[in-house]
């Protein structure tokens, strides 16, 4: 007699069996799914809700912000509007819309210091539908009314965006909103520190520390065009092609294959025809800001291992820059994604990614966009040493001494909105969340998904307790410390890090 397949069903005379598929799913003609594969789906289903409830969780914290913020200005104007009425003002000269070059200079608008019984200056921040409201109260002249002035704009305007000056009429205030690329720190936010408005994280539209123009305007610090191996083309930005050649400063490079494509910029890969066998990285990149030439070169300058780093050229045209890096001699380039998965492979990779980034950290360069397909490896024989072919994400704390959060890098905001990482910690933590990401990969070649456990933050496939070898304990740790290193010091954790993979796979 056949015994029927199910769960706890008996037979006579036949042993119980046990099926690995669910009884229901199977009579109710549903997709055949096994235990592990609905536990799997409960999980996702889990995790799903739980982002979902963080994010409902900051919706409303930021609404509550809003109100409070809101209520304050409200609170604000009806005090400046009692002042106003209890000594009534003469009619207010109407605004004229004058051009800039017609506008007096600041010093010469003759805004006086507010006395005791005077409402002083105030800038009252309101989140709107297009942008950031703006009010600006003046202080009155002797004899002049207080006038109001209300500018509305995108988000984070330039110092050009809003001005408010007088003219040579006494009661006429000169303004002029531009819509430009950003540049320098917002006014909104230089005033607001200045007359100590209410501001939040988050509440205003900061300007992106890797914004073009921020680049262009730090580069005016450096002395980068006095180096040999930075040329000037007064020429549009040339086709780059695979399979073609292309003359740059009398060397003829052979461009081999498109090893990355990115919109603004692309990255290839060949060889140069004037030199047998030296093979090359090629960033053509549509910014005329050497950016990657100017950090590459400050890590080179700073690292004990000069003799092992790449060299660096790059090709300035009207419209656009040409990176290349060639390795030095004796030494041959690899794709870090193309690496071999076996673990002793990984090991040694993640120690050259822990060295590269504890340089970059002790020199004061932050990346902030680590990831394997922008990392290669140059090395001869045992000797190992990665580096990134862009810099697009990257920043220089040295000349961005204003940068003290991860708040201040979009690169960052992913985690932030997962719970990962504080707004308030260091900014070097994105870094270290950008190796864990990188390491991840190399071990599973699957994207890493973050978990959260009653000791903190780890990986999926290492968030485990149970026994396992020295291996498995090792890469344990090594999430651990690095998605939960906090306001701590990331050398400290990097150092730590590397010592302990190198005891394990050197």
């Amino acid at each position: 007699m056949q015994a029927t397949i199910g769960v706890g069903l008996h037979c006579e005379g036949v042993a119980n069996q046990w099926s690995p598929y669910c009884k229901e799913e199977l009579m109710s003609g549903g997709e055949e799914l096994s235990f592990e594969e609905l536990r799997a789906e409960r999980y996702n289903q889990n995790k799903q809700k739980e982002i979902e409830e963080k994010m409902r969780h900051l919706v409303e914290q930021k609404e509550q912000l809003s109100q409070e913020l809101e209520k304050k200005r409200l609170l604000l104007l009806k005090k400046s509007q009692e002042v106003s009425d209890s000594n009534p003002p003469p009619a207010a000269a109407p605004f004229k819309i004058l051009d800039e070059s017609q506008c007096g200079s600041e010093e010469s608008a003759g805004i006086s210091e507010p006395s005791s019984n005077e409402v002083p200056d105030d800038v009252f921040l309101c989140p709107g539908e297009k942008g950031l409201c703006v009010k600006v109260q003046l202080p009155p002249r002797p004899g002049e009314s207080r006038q109001r002035t209300q500018l509305t704009g995108q988000p984070g305007p330039t110092s050009e965006d809003i001005r408010t000056e007088q003219d040579s009429d006494p009661g006429a205030v000169c303004q002029k909103t531009v819509s430009k690329p950003k540049k320098e720190l917002s006014p909104i936010q230089e005033t607001s520190m200045e007359a100590g408005s209410l501001t939040s994280l988050g509440e205003l539209s900061a300007v992106d520390p890797c914004d073009l123009e921020v680049h262009r305007q730090l580069l005016k610090l450096c002395d980068i065009t006095s180096s040999q191996d930075l040329h000037s083309e007064q020429r549009p930005l040339p086709a780059v092609e695979e399979d073609s050649l292309l003359d740059l400063g009398g060397d003829i490079f052979f461009i081999h294959t498109r090893y990355l494509d990115r919109g603004s910029f692309s990255i290839f890969k060949g060889f140069k025809a004037t030199a047998e066998n030296e093979c090359f990285y090629m960033k053509v990149d549509s910014c005329s800001v050497p950016w990657d030439f100017h950090l590459f070169n400050r890590l080179k300058k700073d690292s004990p291992s000069a003799d092992r780093i790449p060299q660096i050229s790059c090709f300035l045209f009207v419209d656009g820059c040409i990176t290349i890096y060639t390795p030095p001699a004796d030494h041959l380039f690899t794709d870090l994604a193309d690496s071999n998965p076996d673990e002793l492979c990984v090991g040694i990779k993640a120690i050259s990614l822990l060295q590269l980034v504890l340089q970059l950290h002790s020199c004061s360069l932050l990346h902030a966009g680590l990831q394997p397909s922008i990392l290669a490896s140059c090395h001869r024989g045992l000797q190992d040493w990665l580096f990134p072919v862009d810099w697009s994400s990257s920043l220089d704390l040295v000349l961005q001494k204003d940068l003290t959060s991860v708040q201040q890098l979009l690169s960052a905001q992913t985690y932030i909105s997962l719970g990962l990482l504080q707004p308030t910690d260091p900014p070097y933590t994105v870094d270290l969340v950008g190796v864990a990401e990188t390491v991840y990969f190399l071990l599973t070649n699957d994207k890493m998904i973050p978990v959260k456990d009653g000791r903190g933050w780890t990986v999926e496939q290492y968030s485990g307790d149970g026994p396992c070898d020295i291996f498995t304990r090792t890469w344990r740790r090594f999430f651990r410390s690095l998605l939960n290193a906090g306001i701590g010091s990331s050398t400290s954790v990097l150092s730590e890090l590397k010592d302990e993979l190198s005891s394990l796979y050197l």
